[in-house]
Parts: C-alpha cells; structure tokens; sequence
C-alpha cells in the first residue's frame, strides 16, 4: 500500500507499533514513552530523536 503524497511515513509506523504495542502485549501492562514537544512516541531514549528535547512521559496502561 503506498503513502498518499506529503504524508509522513515514519509516523505512520511509529503509530503502528504503538497501537501493535498495546493491543497485542502478553503482559497486563503497557509502557508508552513520549515527548512531550513534539509528540514522538520513543523507545527508551533519554532525549526525542525528532526534535531533541529532553522532556519525555511515560503512560503506563495497565
């Protein structure tokens, strides 16, 4: 399946293996890591890849 033009690939997927992440986790919990600047969902990085801010949350979805 191919992006419509201007669209942003990378969040597509950075969607994708959230949603993957917390409707097919085996545990009764979810850690979600994101920053708070720019919206970039992050895997255990100290500071975002996309806009380099140091400001990042964690959701704990249980």
């Amino acid at each position: 399946m191919s992006e419509p033009a201007g669209s942003d690939s990378t969040t597509g997927s950075t969607v994708r293996k959230t949603l993957e992440a917390v409707l097919l986790r085996s545990d009764d919990r979810t850690v979600i890591e994101e920053c708070r600047r720019c919206g970039t969902t992050i895997e255990s990085a100290a500071t975002c890849p996309a806009c380099g801010c140091d400001d990042i949350v964690e959701y704990r979805i249980q």
